[in-house]
């Protein structure tokens, strides 16, 4: 949990900035900033009232930025005329919160420094890059991804890209209304209860699922490639596992932003000379450099061993560091994205969701084995 330390004594000062948080970050009265104390996400508060006549405001940021290791550092004081809140900037304080302030006014100040704090000091979770050129598969496999990883205990975020509406939300049979214009508007406050409250939730596995159009069938407007990338930051830091479906998104440079993030960048390609050309483009667009393309792996979608281009050559084409195959039962997959569920929630979801388990990490389950474990269970009953 992200924390608050208070250089100050004062009670009802430490009252006033928890009460608004809502138990987001603890509240901490401490004299001075000692060596450990700083760990983790963390904002430090400065009492001006607690600060020695004999020494300077300046003095006392100065020595507060060279304990909090990067965390951000705010004022809290009564004077807030021009020249003493100029002061205290260019002595590093990152704002200034009026001494007296409570409520919204504290929450305002505090939640934007929280969550930056939170995105560059928290325990980030893993984040998964899912691109390919079909953008309906693309949605597929990372929706199976999700689920598998969400049924296996990881709170687990899928944050579906495809316009003009959104595969997964189809795939998955859930409603949505909140999409990345809502959460990039609600940056400043978004935590793991605000997610919880607000994101769409797949029930049967508790994935939770961000779309790129909010349910509103078309793209949002106003937001930039950096409030997209300073999102997904935000996002990893709530989340054990985000997975990013690409999907429509062509920006060159927040592509190379979210590769430079992600932990592994699945790239999803058919055994096609066609898609092999549109999928080397698009790692073109986007510029990998070497260290991007070692976490890259290939993903081979609806793998037929008799088709020549195998797995081996595709790979070597785009410079993938890794390959994995994904053989597909069409049929199988197109009724379970019309009936709106996903193949991971099949008991037995045959070698698609073998190959689908491999790729989480997961590996592949084991029917039989839990089939022969209920029979001897049952045994075992009526024998007692």
């Amino acid at each position: 949990m992200a924390k608050i330390l208070l250089l100050s004594v004062d009670r009802a000062l430490a009252q006033r900035i928890a009460a608004p948080l809502e138990g987001r970050a603890t509240v901490d009265l401490v004299h001075s900033l000692e060596p450990g104390m700083v760990e983790g996400p963390a904002v430090i508060v400065i009492d001006r009232a607690a600060i020695p006549p004999e020494r300077s405001l300046a003095a006392a940021i100065a020595s507060a930025r060279q304990g909090a290791g990067g965390r951000p550092i705010i004022l809290a004081t009564e004077d807030q005329d021009a020249d003493h809140v100029l002061q205290a900037v260019r002595a590093g304080a990152d704002d200034i919160l009026p001494r007296h302030a409570e409520g919204q006014e504290v929450a305002t100040v505090l939640s934007r420094l929280l969550n930056g704090a939170l995105a560059d000091h928290g325990q980030a979770g893993r984040l998964t890059l899912v691109m390919g050129v079909d953008q309906e598969a693309t949605a597929i496999a990372a929706t199976d991804m999700g689920v598998a990883r969400a049924r296996a205990g990881s709170s687990t975020l899928l944050i579906d890209c495809t316009l003009p509406t959104s595969a997964a939300q189809t795939y998955c049979d859930v409603p949505v209304n909140y999409g990345l214009a809502a959460a990039v508007a609600d940056l400043e406050r978004i935590d793991a209860s605000l997610l919880a409250s607000t994101l769409a939730r797949h029930d049967l596995s508790g994935l939770m699922l961000l779309t790129f159009d909010g349910g509103a069938g078309a793209e949002p407007v106003g937001i930039a490639p950096a409030d997209i990338a300073a999102l997904v930051r935000l996002l990893r830091a709530c989340c054990d596992d985000v997975i990013l479906c690409a999907g429509s998104l062509r920006h060159g440079g927040l592509l190379r932003d979210l590769s430079a993030m992600a932990d592994r960048i699945d790239l999803l390609c058919a055994q096609s000379i066609r898609d092999l050309e549109a999928s080397r483009r698009l790692l073109d667009r986007i510029g990998p450099d070497v260290a991007a393309m070692n976490r890259t792996r290939l993903l081979v979608w609806d793998h037929d061993p008799a088709v020549l281009l195998d797995s081996r050559r595709m790979s070597h084409a785009l410079g993938a560091a890794d390959t994995l195959t994904i053989p597909l039962d069409r049929t199988r997959a197109r009724n379970a994205l019309n009936a709106g569920r996903p193949l991971a929630m099949e008991s037995d979801g045959g070698p698609y969701m073998q190959a689908i388990r491999r790729a989480c990490g997961l590996g592949a389950s084991t029917p039989r084995l839990a089939t022969l474990r209920r029979a001897i269970q049952r045994k075992l009953e009526r024998a007692a």
